[in-house]
This record gives C-alpha cells, structure tokens and sequence, in this order.
C-alpha cells in the first residue's frame, strides 16, 4: 500500500520569519510586501505576529503599516458608500507631511530634479525619469512637494562645481527620511566613501555588519534617493563589472569619468 503523502514544505506559519533571518534579506523588504495580506486578515497568526513584533521595533516599518491600514479603511468606506450605507467622512491617508521644495538643474547627465527639505537635500532624480516620478517618490516617502527653485541653489551650486572638477566633497546636509532602517545603514556607509575611490557590495555589507546581505546592499543602493550626493555610483560589484544604477549605466560611467576612477583589470 502507497504511503500517505505527506508534506514536505515549510508550514505557513514560519514563512515570513524564515525568509527574514535569512543572510541576504532586508527584513523591511518581507515586512513591506506582506503588508496587504496582513491588513486584509489573509495571513497566518504567527505571521502577523512576526509583522507586529518587526513593525514595534522599526518606527518606518510601522508608518509604512498605518499607511496600508488607512488606504483598507478608505476601500471599506468606499465599498459601504456603494452599497447606499451612510459613512463618516473618510479618513485622510496623508498627515504631517515635511515640505520639501524643489526645483531643477542642468547637468552634464542632462537635467536634475532636486528637492530640499528644512533637514537637508531629501531628493535627486534624473530627468530622463520625469517629473511625475519624482514627486510620487517625495509623496511616497511623506512629503509635500512645493516648487521652489531658489530653495535648491546651495546644493545646486555644489553639484555644479563636483560636474566641473572643482569639488570633491559636498558640505550639505541629507534628510533620508522615508527610508527603511537598512537602507538608512547603507546609505550612510556609502557617504563614507572617498572621491575618485571604488568599494564593491560586499565591503558595504561587512562595514555594517552583515557581511553576507551583498544582495540586499544593491538592493538599497537601487533606492538611494540623493545619488552623486550620496555616491552609490562608487559601489561596484566583486568581480570589478559596474553592477546596476538607478540612473542607468551610462550615468554612473559618466560619473567614475569624472572622479578619475576606473574599473581594475581582472
């Protein structure tokens, strides 16, 4: 007689937890895609407990949750309004926004869009991606856009003389607000990195003690929200190849040009 079947797969029950300790993961990235499912109870309890438990210890983790169970809340308002039932007045997704004004510049990577807010340079994006993206990502991350080109002349002047050689460090202040706590650690160790000087993935991994989440460093320098200012474009894969750039390779070619670095031969 055929022995019962019997599964073999990791019970639901630890999946989120599992996939969080392991060695290459953000745990914000498992928290922020399990979100929808926890807020519309289609989740495991030791999953939500683990969503509960990370969201105590990550204050952007349990914004970013707030965030989900309001947009919840405003669907089910919706839904009973379409049903003919009386609501209240549906909840604002949206409080305590930081302005961040913002203008544009032109560079030798062809137009910047830039946004400041009262803590620092909170936003640098490529023209070529638009400025509708830009603004959602200022949204996205909690703030309100207000334009104002006379508010972004500092760091515009800064950027200015990096593109023409006569800068190599940059006196200005970066609100990284709206990003998780890891991509925060990365972000902050890759400001670390001298002009004209090359450091792969995993020596930003091991320089914030997770030697092994090489994967999730690219991962959050992808999401670098003040590129050239925070130099993501000095990061560099092991084997000494370019890796990836949010701005495309092209740009951060044309950066290492500028600073004189170049790629060692293997």
């Amino acid at each position: 007689m055929t022995a019962p079947y019997e599964p073999t797969h990791t019970p639901r029950e630890e999946h989120l937890a599992r996939k969080a300790a392991e060695p290459d993961v953000d745990p914000c990235d498992i928290a922020l895609e399990a979100m929808p499912g926890y807020v519309i109870g289609d989740m495991a309890a030791a999953d939500q407990a683990w969503i509960d438990s990370h969201a105590e210890q990550c204050n952007y983790c349990k914004n970013e949750l707030q965030w989900f169970e309001r947009i919840d809340d405003l669907l089910e308002h919706l839904g009973d309004a379409s049903a003919g039932a009386d609501i209240p007045t549906a909840p604002r997704l949206r409080v305590h926004k930081k302005v961040a004004r913002y203008g544009s510049m032109p560079s030798p990577l062809g137009d910047l869009l830039i946004a400041v807010s009262d803590d620092g340079i909170c936003e640098i994006s490529f023209g070529r991606s638009g400025t509708d993206k830009f603004l959602a990502l200022l949204d996205r991350r909690g703030f309100e856009a207000v334009a104002d080109q006379q508010a972004i002349e500092s760091a515009s002047a800064q950027l200015r003389e990096y593109f023409s050689g006569r800068r190599h460090v940059f006196d200005l202040q970066v609100d990284l607000t709206g990003v998780t706590p890891f991509t925060k650690a990365v972000l902050t160790a890759t400001s670390e990195v001298p002009f004209g000087r090359l450091l792969t993935y995993r020596d930003i991994a091991r320089s914030i003690g997770k030697p092994n989440a090489t994967r999730a460093v690219g991962n959050a320098l992808g999401r670098n929200p003040v590129p050239v200012i925070v130099p993501c474009h000095r990061v560099v894969r092991s084997d000494n190849s370019l890796g990836g750039y949010t701005g495309g390779l092209d740009i951060k070619e044309r950066l290492l040009s500028i600073e004189g670095a170049t790629l060692p031969v293997v």
